[in-house]
């Protein structure tokens, strides 16, 4: 995806002997996306020299000399935040370095990167997803890829970047493995992490720290599939108690998937879990609710604009992956990849989740064949009431909206 570049290689300490580094004076988004281009605004507000690196040249010269985004309509961004396509010229002297690409991108940037930084920098994913073919998440990615050379982490939480770009209260989770007392590297990490949050106050943003770093990306992850059931139920028009039945069996999917991989069920109940899944699933601005509701309607599973699907529908898939390795099965998350696959209707899958279990449906198999169209399908009984009223089809914004979750 990224052609490869030569960068100057210094020869550097190995990791377990870091001295300790300055407070964070320098950061790097690769990444000009909504969430990048929002992210690289709050640190420069932080006093954090920022740099944003986009792929597109246009991109880059449009911010530098209008201070504007396309990303981000009607938002001013600082006059000093640079942008550049130059990725040598955007990593020179950083200490901090923060992936917003999509979750499929990073590991390729991240191999270009690989070698390029001091042992102790601090690299986090602000993306949220599992890797396509693997099921890894992205800490997973940049610790493989850098060879634990450098200190990683995601960054997460409840955020719709228009927000966070007009400087509305927001609040984040940074989870990072090396911030257990038990880790060799805790102390440096712990602050790296001081001087993050510190800063990022400066910009209207709380940020809470975890070590647990599974949870909090299985909660960023897995809320958005949720949401588009959720965006499904509102276009049905189920009503709140059913969404809220959605959302509850979403939760414990988000448990049973943290506990089968080491993390901390108590993670979900912090912003990286409930607060960014209340955000997701109850607000129109989510993409993934969008897309929901457009399921229900009919329409393709692809955006507003024609681009890629929203994330939900990608980890609704990719977490069958995950669901075969461990030996577990996810209800909604099948749910969903069934909608996707024609193999069930958005209401047959909904009734799977809510009809009483000795009532409700087994879940077809990713990739079986449906045994006919979903359209075709006998309404399950939870639904019959809708049919004696008029259908709800929920208005869909015609404004584009900047959001990223």
């Amino acid at each position: 995806m990224f052609e490869p570049i030569d960068l100057l290689k210094t020869n550097v300490s190995p990791f377990p002997i870091i001295r300790t580094p300055p407070v964070l004076h320098r950061a790097t988004i690769l990444g000009a996306g909504a969430w990048g281009t929002a992210l690289a605004g709050a640190l420069h507000r932080s006093g954090i020299a920022t740099t944003l690196w986009t792929r597109r040249t246009e991109s880059a010269d449009r911010l530098n000399t209008t201070h504007r985004s396309d990303a981000l309509p009607g938002i001013s961004l600082p006059p000093a935040l640079k942008a550049t396509d130059d990725l040598a010229a955007a990593i020179r002297d950083t200490q901090l370095l923060i992936f917003a690409v999509p979750a499929s991108a990073t590991r390729d940037l991240a191999r270009r990167l690989a070698g390029t930084f001091a042992p102790g920098t601090l690299v986090l994913s602000a993306s949220k997803g599992f890797e396509r073919e693997t099921g890894a998440f992205m800490t997973q990615v940049l610790d493989e890829t850098f060879e634990r050379r450098v200190l990683t982490g995601a960054l997460t939480g409840p955020s719709f970047a228009i927000e966070v770009a007009r400087s509305e209260p927001t609040t984040l989770t940074l989870a990072m493995a090396a911030l257990d007392p038990a880790h060799p590297h805790h102390r440096l990490a712990r602050r790296q992490a001081d001087a993050l949050v510190r800063a990022l106050s400066q910009a209207a943003i709380r940020v809470d720290t975890t070590s647990d770093a599974i949870g909090a990306q299985i909660g960023g992850t897995l809320k958005n599939q949720i949401a588009i059931a959720c965006g499904m139920a509102a276009a049905l028009g189920l009503g709140e108690n059913a969404r809220a039945g959605i959302l509850t069996r979403g939760l414990d999917d988000m448990r049973r998937l943290t506990l089968a991989l080491g993390g901390r069920p108590d993670t979900l109940l912090g912003s990286c879990g409930v607060g960014d899944l209340f955000l997701t699933a109850a607000s129109h601005q989510s993409r993934n609710t969008r897309l929901g509701m457009r399921l229900a309607g009919g329409s393709p599973a692809t955006d507003a604009e024609g681009h890629e699907l929203a994330e939900g529908a990608i980890s609704a898939r990719t977490v069958a992956i995950l669901e075969s390795r461990l030996g577990i099965h996810l209800e909604l998350a099948a749910a969903v990849r069934d909608v996707l696959d024609g193999i069930r209707s958005p209401g047959q899958a909904l009734a799977g989740l809510l009809e009483p279990q000795a009532q409700a449906r087994t879940p077809s198999r990713p990739g079986a064949a449906a045994a006919h169209p979903p359209t075709a399908a006998p309404l399950p009984a939870l639904l019959r009431p809708l049919q004696r009223r008029q259908a709800v089809t929920a208005a869909m914004p015609h404004a584009r909206e900047c959001s990223h979750v």
